[in-house]
């Protein structure tokens, strides 16, 4: 049965998805910290999978979380209504999504794929030569400004079989609901995973907020603003559960129970903390069963006619949480290639060059040299 289009459903979806990940992305970087924001890779992904076709869509679909009876319509329909649910100007937070697309110039994309991503998600797009530095330099500042610049690049460089990035970029700033007193505040050790202890320092709080546990943990939902709208889901594993044994455990109800729980006095040592974390996330979305989108034979003809894949999904995130409250940044860019490079090589030789003579038969390098200045 096709699920209603409500924010619940593609907000439902994209927990499911975003705890699949996550627990893939921990296994990958046992030891390390792991920062992802399903939201934003979920509505990039959305959004190229308007692009996808037959089992290439199925396979994008079901990772993302979508039931078998959704169509990219219904989608594109619950998504919206997401985005728009997420855009509340009485939150008392700074929450702020964006999205974009910019297409290599010269590549004929059809307009209902384009029409489709900005009516659905009113992403801009933008029609760029890929092979002009100034097009990298253009999308970082993108998503600097889309991030007040937490994340101020997301590429390095554009490759030359590249011809679409799909980009999301999300902005979260909230003060608690009740801050911490900063007097309270005191250094301390923390057990790390695998450095042992190390100093921190720890903000504390004796007061009424939600709280729950279950056999291996705690839960607290500490809120922001008046209006409580957005929350920080603190998740601590009891004594001697293994952080990695618990994120495996880790299921949608244990989120939904914090949710609806009641409020409890709650004696909390909280660590200020800050996280950054910068991912390609193919491997990951791979494992998870969208590998058919990277590979050779991937369908995207509802882009355009030509055999093109998903190259990468980089990923960056950024997180930082103190007595006053928080902020949080994350952008995805999901790069589209051509599965051979066909668009016409620019060779402009305006600058110093190096010229050979070969003879092409014996492979004999007749003549090299270095041309500074034509004479």
């Amino acid at each position: 049965m096709t699920q209603t289009n409500t924010p619940n459903t593609a907000a439902a979806s994209t927990t499911s998805f975003g705890l699949a990940l996550f627990k893939e992305e921990a296994r990958q970087n046992k030891g390390k910290n792991v920062l992802i924001s399903p939201a934003s890779v979920a509505i990039a992904l959305a959004m190229t999978m308007n692009g996808a076709r037959q089992t290439t869509l199925s396979a994008m679909q079901s990772t993302l979380g979508f039931g078998e009876g959704e169509t990219i319509d219904t989608i594109n329909a619950s998504m919206e209504a997401l985005l728009s649910a997420l855009a509340d100007p009485k939150s008392g937070v700074e929450l702020t999504v964006a999205n974009a697309i910019w297409a290599e110039q010269s590549m004929p994309f059809k307009k209902a794929f384009l029409d489709g991503v900005v009516a659905a998600y009113k992403a801009r797009v933008v029609n760029a030569d890929f092979a002009d530095p100034a097009t990298v330099d253009a999308i970082n500042n993108w998503a600097n400004e889309n991030t007040r610049g937490k994340i101020p690049t997301i590429l390095d460089e554009i490759a030359a079989d590249m011809v679409m990035y799909l980009l999301n970029a999300i902005y979260f700033k909230g003060s608690w609901t009740t801050k911490f007193d900063k007097d309270m505040t005191f250094g301390g050790q923390f057990a790390s995973e695998t450095d042992g202890e190390v100093s921190v320092m720890y903000m504390n709080r004796l007061a009424d907020m939600r709280y729950s546990r279950g056999k291996t943990f705690q839960a607290v939902a500490l809120p922001f603003g008046e209006s409580k709208r957005v929350s920080l889901y603190v998740l601590l594993p009891n004594e001697g559960v293994d952080i990695n044994d618990f994120v495996e455990g880790l299921s949608a109800s244990v989120l939904t129970n914090l949710q609806e729980s009641w409020e409890s006095e709650v004696d909390l040592r909280l660590p200020r903390f800050k996280a950054e974390y910068d991912v390609d996330l193919k491997d990951s979305l791979c494992a998870l069963g969208m590998g058919e989108a990277f590979e050779s034979g991937a369908d995207f003809t509802g882009m355009a006619d030509a055999a093109m894949v998903i190259s990468t999904v980089k990923h960056k995130t950024f997180a930082m949480f103190d007595e006053d409250g928080g902020e949080a940044a994350a952008v995805t860019a999901v790069g589209i290639a051509l599965e051979s490079v066909r668009m016409t090589a620019r060779v402009h030789v305006d600058r110093p060059f190096v010229a050979a003579l070969v003879d092409e038969v014996t492979g004999a390098l007749l003549f090299i040299g270095k041309v500074a200045k034509p004479d």
